[in-house]
């Protein structure tokens, strides 16, 4: 049998200086994470009487101090972390609600400036302003010209970046690494799920690259001031959901070219639902789930990026909530 075991590490920002307090009983944990947001959030329900060192446990928690999250089986050696990042709100309830945010919390402390940035790089941008995190990005991501046109923090200017440019697909790992996602499987870990083994339930849905409902519009303002456009597929009526970028391309052959090579990042076979697990095997966002079913053998042995994960813990055990996406080739 499988004992459940978790722990708490708070560091606590007192008078004296910090101080590392620690605890292995909640009520509940959750914690939700996702490649396409770049905050994950963790929420912790710890008994209103708990004790720590002959003081109750609200004497050590405080916003922004920084806290770690680790669950798994204890007779297993499968105990990981989960969550790193910082605590956003305290709730003085029964039980008391500690919420958290990951390494965006942070950024949003740090100011950046307004600048004009004509061929901007997401690790340089970081390492500007947060020299400590690494950068895990293929070279051939081009992003162009970026203007930041007022001062914001870090998280506002990267959420804004976002926006401008819904290609670009990012998240933080659980160690504070920044990753911008390919299709690839390149440092990724690989997961095998089988239903006949640890997968207790699943609505996945298959869906083909050619059921993909997405039209490109590019835009690109000439040296003359002048609008050029061009939308692809052509023929794509409202039921498509469309996404425009900005380009510096002259002429509408090298604008439909580039349109075409956006329109395949989304034109491809992908998984949709998600399924749900027990506590191993761990899995992250970002990593590769691999199914095994010789039941439904069309999609055995097929990949796909775990595009979100979110971890529960308590009285109902450890469970984690997989939401597929893109099929890794």
């Amino acid at each position: 049998m499988l004992r459940l075991q978790c722990k708490i590490i708070i560091e606590h920002n007192a008078e004296g200086g910090k101080k590392i307090v620690s605890f292995d009983y909640v009520n509940a944990i959750e914690v939700k994470t996702s490649t396409k947001d770049f905050t994950d959030t963790a929420t912790v329900k710890v008994p209103r009487k708990m004790y720590w060192k002959g003081h109750n446990i609200m004497e050590y928690l405080k916003r922004n101090d920084a806290i770690t999250i680790q669950m798994g089986y204890s007779n297993f050696g499968t105990v990981a972390t989960v969550f790193k990042g910082y605590i956003s709100t305290i709730e003085n309830s029964s039980p008391i609600v500690i919420s958290c945010e990951n390494i965006m919390r942070h950024f949003k402390t740090i100011t950046v400036e307004p600048e004009i940035i004509p061929d901007f790089d997401i690790a340089d941008y970081l390492a500007k302003y947060a020299p400590d995190v690494n950068v895990i990005c293929p070279d051939n991501i081009g992003f162009g010209k970026v203007v930041i046109k007022k001062r914001m923090s870090l998280t506002q200017a990267l959420d804004q970046i976002r926006q401008a440019f819904p290609w670009f697909k990012g998240y933080f790992k659980i160690n504070g690494d920044f990753v911008v996602i390919t299709d690839t499987e390149a440092d990724r870990n690989t997961i095998n799920l089988d239903p006949e083994r640890n997968i207790i339930t699943d609505n996945l849905k298959y869906i083909l690259a050619e059921d993909v409902k997405v039209k490109i519009k590019m835009t690109s303002i000439l040296p003359d001031n002048k609008k050029l456009e061009v939308t692809v597929p052509e023929d794509a009526d409202s039921d498509y959901e469309q996404r425009q970028y900005l380009s510096k391309k002259t002429t509408a052959a090298e604008l439909k070219a580039e349109a075409e090579q956006r329109l395949a990042t989304f034109k491809c076979d992908k998984m949709s639902g998600d399924i749900t697990i027990f506590g191993v095997p761990f899995v992250q966002k970002g990593d590769i789930v691999r199914l095994s079913d010789k039941i439904r053998t069309e999609r055995d042995g097929m990949k796909f990026l775990a595009e979100a994960v979110t971890y529960s813990f308590g009285e109902n055990g450890y469970r984690q909530r997989i939401t597929l996406g893109n099929k890794i080739a």
